[in-house]
C-alpha cells in the first residue's frame, strides 16, 4: 500500500537551505529532502504532541524509512537581499555590514506537493500520521508556513499513479538532485541531532544520514527550451578559432571567460540554465565555454571553443551567441590582456553535444584529464589519494554520477603538478594570488559512462576537462 501527504504553502513561498550549503549560496533544497520531513515530524511532536507514546512515533518512522516519491508543483526561484550588521557595527553610521541572501521558491498557493511513500501502516499509525501531519506548522524554515494532511485512500490524488515526472530515487532523469536521507533502521536520535553536535564531531553530515540521487523528466507544462515539430535540441555550439598569433591550452580561459562576458551582455537577463552564478546551485546545468586544444600540453594551440548548455538553448539564444565573431584582449585604455591575442570565431555547429562535440561523449570506464584538474575543497588532514578521491565524489554526486577510483598521474609533485603549473588557472579579473591548484588525474568507474565530463573548481571555463583513455596512445606526456 501507499502513504500520501499533501502539502501546501499559503503564503506561496518555501524557504529551505541544502544540508551541506550556505545560505548565501542562493541554493533553495527542493523537493524536501527525506530527512527534513521525518525530522520535521519528530519536531511536530515535541512541540504540539508530547503526549504521544515515543515508542508509536518510532514504529511510525520505521515504516517511513523507504525513500519517497514526490509530485512538485511548478516553481520558479527568488530572493532577497539584506544588510546585517556586524560586531563593529555601531548603531547611527554606515559600514560593518554583511551582505545575506534569502533565497526561496515561489509555489502555487493551491497546487500541493504530494509526498508518497510505499508503507503498509496500520489503522493507528494512519491516525498517529494524519494528526502530525495537520499538526505541521511550517516545512522548511520557519517562515514557510504549510498546511498538510494525510490523503484519504480514495482521495483523487492520492489515487494517481506516478509517472516519469514524479521525483525518485534514480539518476536516469533529465533533472537531477541529490537529498539527504537518513539510513534504515531510522533512528530517531539521528532527526535530533543537530548543526552544532554534528560540527563537534567533525562530520560534515549527520551520522546515520547519507545522500540519494533523485531525478525525473521534466513537465511538459514548463519545457525548458521552446521546440518545433521535428527541431533537434540545442544543446551545444563550436566555433572554429583563428588567430594569426596562437591563443594556447594555458591561455584558453582568457577566450572562455571573455566570451561568457560578451554574452552576458548579448543575453537579455541572466537565465540561471544559460548564465548561472554558482555551479552546484543548478546542478551545472548551465553553460560550460570550452577551449578545445590540439593536445593537453600547454603550448598546444586551441582550435575550438565549445558551448555547452546541458539545459538546453532557446533559439533566440541560439541567434544571439552566434553574433559573437571575435574577440580580444585588448581594452579601450590602451591596455592588452597577456595571452589574448585577437581571435576570429567561425561557427561550426549547433546542435546535441554528441553530434557537435563528439570527442567529448563517448563512453568509457577510465577518463583522463586533458586539462589541469583543480579541486574544490580544502584537504584538511587527509592523505593526497584520500582528499582526491573524496572531493572527485562530491562533485560527480552534483552531476549525477557514481564515484570513481582516482588515480595522480605525478603523485610524487604533490597537489599541484609540473603539468598544471603551465596553465593560467585563474579568471581575467583575477589576480596571481588567486591561481588554483591543480593536477592530471585518472578515473577509472565501475561502469562505462557517457560524457562530456567536466569537474572541479572552473570546470565551466575550460578546466577538469576529461576525456577517454586510448589504450594505443598515452593522452600527456
Amino acid at each position: 500500500m501507499t502513504v500520501t501527504i499533501a502539502v501546501r504553502w499559503p503564503l506561496g513561498r518555501y524557504h529551505a537551505t541544502p544540508w551541506d550549503r550556505s545560505v548565501n549560496e542562493g541554493a533553495v533544497e527542493w523537493p524536501p529532502s527525506p530527512w527534513r520531513i521525518l525530522r520535521a515530524l519528530v519536531s511536530t511532536w515535541y512541540t504540539r504532541w508530547p503526549e504521544l507514546p515515543a515508542p508509536a512515533l518510532d514504529a511510525l518512522l520505521a515504516q517511513l524509512a523507504e525513500p519517497p516519491l514526490y509530485r512538485t508543483p511548478p516553481t520558479s526561484p527568488g530572493h532577497t537581499r539584506h544588510y546585517l550588521p556586524d560586531i563593529d557595527h555601531v548603531s547611527g553610521q554606515s559600514g560593518s555590514t554583511d551582505l545575506t541572501f534569502d533565497p526561496y521558491l515561489k509555489v502555487p498557493r493551491d497546487e500541493p506537493l504530494l509526498i508518497r511513500w510505499n508503507a503498509d501502516l496500520t489503522d493507528d499509525q494512519r491516525g498517529i500520521l494524519a494528526k502530525l501531519a495537520e499538526l505541521l506548522p511550517y516545512l522548511g524554515r520557519a517562515d514557510s508556513v504549510c498546511e498538510a494532511r494525510l490523503l484519504d485512500p480514495d482521495d483523487t490524488d492520492a489515487l494517481v499513479e506516478p509517472d516519469q515526472t514524479w521525483w525518485r530515487p534514480s539518476r536516469d532523469g533529465q533533472q537531477l538532485v541529490r537529498l539527504l536521507a537518513p539510513t534504515a533502521p531510522v533512528q530517531r536520535a539521528v532527526l535530533e541531532s543537530t548543526t552544532v553536535e554534528t560540527r563537534k564531531q567533525r562530520r560534515t553530515q549527520p551520522s546515520g544520514t547519507h545522500w540519494i540521487g533523485y531525478s525525473r523528466q521534466e513537465p511538459q507544462r514548463r519545457p525548458t527550451v521552446r521546440t518545433l515539430p521535428n527541431q533537434t535540441l540545442v544543446t551545444t555550439i563550436r566555433f572554429a578559432v583563428a588567430s594569426d598569433a596562437p591563443l594556447t591550452a594555458a591561455n584558453g580561459i582568457l577566450l572562455a571567460d571573455e566570451v561568457h562576458r560578451l554574452s552576458a551582455k548579448l543575453l537579455d537577463g541572466r537565465r540561471a540554465e544559460l548564465l548561472g552564478s554558482r555551479g552546484a546551485t543548478t546542478n551545472h546545468q548551465h553553460a560550460h565555454w570550452i577551449p578545445i586544444a590540439a593536445g593537453p600540453e600547454p603550448g598546444a594551440r586551441v582550435h575550438s571553443l565549445v558551448v555547452w548548455v546541458p539545459a538546453g538553448l532557446a533559439v533566440a539564444e541560439v541567434a544571439r551567441l552566434i553574433q559573437i565573431h571575435s574577440v580580444s584582449g585588448r581594452r579601450g585604455d590602451g591596455y592588452e590582456v597577456k595571452g589574448l591575442p585577437k581571435v576570429d570565431l567561425l561557427l561550426q555547429a549547433t546542435g546535441p553535444v554528441d553530434q557537435v562535440a563528439p570527442e567529448l561523449t563517448r563512453s568509457a570506464r577510465a577518463w583522463l584529464s586533458l586539462t589541469p584538474y583543480l579541486p574544490v575543497r580544502y584537504p584538511k588532514r587527509k592523505t593526497l589519494e584520500d582528499y582526491l578521491t573524496e572531493d572527485i565524489r562530491v562533485e560527480a554526486d552534483y552531476r549525477g554520477l557514481p564515484p570513481a577510483r582516482v588515480t595522480c598521474l605525478s603523485p610524487e609533485d604533490g597537489l599541484q603538478d609540473r603539468w598544471a603549473r603551465g596553465y593560467r588557472r585563474r579568471r581575467l579579473a583575477e589576480r596571481l594570488d588567486k591561481a588554483r591548484r591543480g593536477l592530471g588525474l585518472r578515473l577509472e568507474f565501475d561502469e562505462p559512462i557517457t560524457g562530456p565530463l567536466l569537474l572541479g573548481q572552473l570546470s565551466h571555463f575550460g578546466y577538469g576537462v576529461f576525456i577517454p583513455e586510448q589504450r594505443q596512445e598515452k593522452c600527456r606526456e
